[in-house]
């Protein structure tokens, strides 16, 4: 598996951007990061603001259909059951929802003054996929 540390390192520094660092964009680097292509590659550059980013969410069906979709693109498998190290999730947090990496112990996710950690209730996570090799 690719160094979760060191990306969480780099990850702590950035500051939000949408489409360049936010809950698509960290999880699809990550994804990157442990080898796989970018699950992101349809959507870079689609959206620019927050509103746009929101809109191009609710017309691909969810966030967790354009996950479904993006990491399809790139060949990594959904999986069912609980979350290893290293897994991808879409996150029910509050009314809102997050793409985020879990850490092994909790998920991490570019939240909107920079990178989040937090526990989460299992049923709050609504799709996962693994990226981790090894």
């Amino acid at each position: 598996m690719a160094d979760m540390a060191a990306f969480l390192l780099h990850a702590g520094q950035r500051r939000r951007v949408p489409n360049e660092w936010d809950c698509c964009a960290m999880p699809a680097a990550w994804a990157m990061e442990c080898g796989w292509p970018d699950p992101m590659k349809y959507w870079r550059g689609a959206y620019s603001t927050e509103e746009m980013g929101l809109a191009f969410i609710k017309d691909a069906g969810g966030l967790v259909a354009l996950f479904d979709c993006g990491m399809a693109s790139a060949g990594i498998p959904r999986v069912d059951g609980e979350p290893m190290e290293g897994d991808i999730g879409v996150l029910s947090v509050g009314e809102h929802q997050a793409g985020a990496v879990f850490t092994g112990k909790r998920w991490a996710m570019v939240a909107d003054r920079g990178l989040a950690v937090a526990s989460i209730d299992p049923a709050c996570v609504l799709a996962l996929w693994r990226v981790a090799h090894g």
